[in-house]
């Protein structure tokens, strides 16, 4: 996932991929890095019962070329970018990689091509309000796609809220996105979707009985930590959680403090490529042989390079979309033919535009399902067509569940896969999506 934030270290846990990252063998932690599947896993090679959506056409309902004669129908795009914290522009990337393909190999929407309309916010809530109000005052939108936005999200919801539009976002770090009641989060809301962690760790490393998690200091970042110590105590496993600070170079002492050492496990709960690192090259500096689980976006290049250019073997990864790399996945091959016939190959490997194109396509397909049955495309069948979605969905999980948890109903999936690096660029399904501990719920008052 690529960050490009000149203020990034304010930003936690903005990625459209859930990925973590756990040294350990033989169904309990050690100090090796030899990464062997632990014992009572069931390891599945293939996709098993989960069946990602490879057929874009098929899925949006179309084929061929759009009738150009034809009206096009609009869709709006909103995404933070412009100003001094650009989180994810690929993102906007990714929305049109959605539209060319929509309209010249899935038919269009009901043979009418797709336009997008899109706003952009710089860094400032009144350029969310703004965006939101245009959006709102727009008959021809009756639905806006969202993409990394965490500057203004409350003042834009504000503004389209009388109107009912649906905001279809991919993945959220907010919890007040989670609360718009006409809000479908596809792939999952950043905070709960740190849940499965503690049945993962529960499942595939029943002797961890303590771990340590270690966390950047910066606005936000503490709830997703909290969410996932929630879940280890309810597995009745001790946990500690320590921050440090993220502009000092060395952080080894916050590391001593947090009794990394002495854990069964570290979670590396850091927001940032180079916060990762830190934490990353501590433990390695202060010799600590602790099994680590790290946090997104510790799959890089910047924390490999702490360990000679190249992440461990054997470290799992956890993810709410496709992984790449996952040679079972036919989805990753598809997906990736369509950006490079689009022009984007680089796209093909970054979940920022793998969830848009993913957005896009859920959109159109509720609007071809709704012309494509007489009706018409209103805020009210537009929300209900996608209130009545529940199979997979391109780049995501196979299932949805949006409106399942009464007071976060935008939220659609909780669930994510997880996998090993059984050699470079080689990530082994272990278990394919697993979701929160049956019967937990995050601590009153947290979000």
């Amino acid at each position: 996932m690529k960050f490009r934030a000149s203020a990034g270290a304010s930003i936690v846990m903005l990625t459209g991929v859930l990925v973590l990252a756990a040294c350990g063998s033989s169904g309990s932690p050690s100090s090796s890095n030899s990464g062997s599947t632990p014992a009572n896993t069931t390891t599945t090679a293939g996709t098993g019962n989960y069946h990602p959506v490879s057929d874009y056409a098929g899925y949006v309902g179309g084929s061929g070329k759009a009738d150009s004669s034809k009206s096009p129908i609009e869709i709006g795009v909103v995404n933070q970018q412009g100003g001094q914290v650009d989180i994810a522009p690929e993102w906007t990337d990714g929305t049109k990689l959605a539209e060319q393909y929509i309209n010249n190999e899935a038919g269009g929407i009901d043979g009418h091509p797709v336009k997008l309309v899109t706003c952009t916010i710089p860094d400032t809530t009144s350029a969310a309000q703004q965006c939101g109000q245009e959006f709102a005052n727009n008959s021809g939108i009756q639905s806006v796609a969202m993409g990394a936005v965490v500057i203004g999200n409350q003042p834009l919801e504000q503004a389209l809220a009388p109107t009912n539009k649906a905001l279809v976002m991919g993945v959220t770090i907010l919890p007040v996105d989670s609360t718009y009641k006409s809000g479908y989060i596809l792939y999952g809301d950043a905070t709960r979707v740190e849940a499965p962690i503690g049945t993962f760790i529960h499942q595939y490393l029943p002797n961890v009985k303590s771990v340590s998690i270690i966390y950047a200091n910066v606005p936000g970042s503490d709830v997703p930590n909290k969410v996932i110590a929630s879940t280890l105590q309810y597995y009745h496993i001790a946990v500690k959680l320590t921050a440090f600070d993220p502009s000092s170079s060395n952080i080894t002492a916050p590391v001593i403090a947090s009794g990394a050492a002495q854990a069964g496990l570290v979670i590396d709960g850091a927001g940032n490529p180079v916060q990762c690192s830190a934490v990353y090259k501590a433990l390695k500096q202060l010799n600590i042989k602790t099994p680590v689980l790290a946090n997104v976006p510790c799959d890089s290049a910047v924390t490999a390079q702490g360990d000679g250019g190249a992440l461990p073997i054997g470290w799992y990864y956890a993810s709410a979309n496709p992984l790449p790399g996952d040679p079972a996945d036919p989805s990753l091959a598809a997906f990736k033919a369509v950006a490079d016939k689009y022009g984007d190959p680089t796209g093909a490997s970054d979940a920022w535009v793998a969830d848009a194109f993913g957005q896009i396509l859920t959109i159109a397909k509720v609007y071809n399902q709704i012309l494509k049955s007489g009706g018409q495309i209103t805020t009210t069948s537009v929300n209900a067509g996608l209130k009545s979605l529940k199979g997979a969905i391109p780049q995501g999980p196979p299932q949805l569940q949006c409106g399942a948890i009464s007071d976060a109903p935008a939220i659609c999936n909780q669930e994510d896969q997880f996998f090993q690096n059984t050699s470079p660029g080689v990530f082994k399904a272990i278990a394919r999506w697993i979701g929160p501990p049956p019967g937990w719920s995050p601590p009153a008052g947290l979000f």
